[in-house]
């Protein structure tokens, strides 16, 4: 009968040494409980990423229109105002050409605004601001005045609908820190602690 070979047990590393204080919750638990709530932060920090990056698109594009239609609604009124005044200045020939450079400038931008439009909406109402430049008459002005208005709630819409963006991007963030907080105080933390500890014996027992 042959007598077996003796097994050599592997020495153990000083950190599962450390380990065997670990009393708060099986490691092996920790370590599940640690990588699931760190999946669920990473899937959560890449919709924040996300919610951010549109919530930023958004407060650019529609402050850029906001003041860019602000703009020519104050060239549509002062346009308005020199066309339909019977003034005897506003009958001079160098008013007469001032009053219609604002009405060519403002037809070529807000024609090219109306292009670079995808709601067929907005489109429209960009449209009824030009049929209102090429006329004088009270009913076209009224009109005009309108769709610019409509024009400017709708993003003035968009901003709000950013900041809501914002405000869930908020919320997101407070839960991410949570789940993170929560993953390094169960797993992370604690080990370090542990291992940190169990060094700093191992050190002083070496000196003595």
């Amino acid at each position: 009968m042959t007598t077996p070979e003796p097994r050599f047990s592997m020495p153990r590393s000083s950190f599962a040494i450390a380990m065997k204080d670990y009393t708060f919750i099986r490691p092996g638990i920790a370590v599940i409980i640690s990588a699931a709530t760190l999946v669920v932060a990473l899937i959560f920090g890449l919709d924040l990423i996300a919610s951010l990056r549109h919530a930023a698109a958004t407060v650019r594009h529609g402050a850029r229109a906001t003041q860019t239609l602000h703009r020519y609604n104050a060239g549509l009124e002062v346009w308005r105002r020199m066309a339909t005044s019977t003034a005897p200045a506003y009958q001079r020939p160098e008013r007469v050409a001032h009053r219609d450079s604002i009405r060519q400038a403002l037809r070529t931008q807000i024609g090219a605004l109306a292009g670079s439009l995808d709601n067929p909406i907005d489109h429209d109402l960009a449209q009824s601001v030009l049929e209102g430049l090429a006329s004088t008459d009270e009913a076209s002005g009224v009109k005009a005045r309108e769709a610019m208005i409509v024009l400017l709630a709708h993003q003035d819409a968009a901003l709000f609908d950013a900041a809501a963006t914002a405000a869930r991007a908020v919320q997101l963030a407070a839960v991410l820190l949570a789940l993170t907080i929560l993953a390094a105080g169960m797993l992370v933390v604690p080990m370090a602690w542990l291992y940190i500890r169990h060094k700093r014996g191992a050190t002083i027992e070496v000196k003595v």
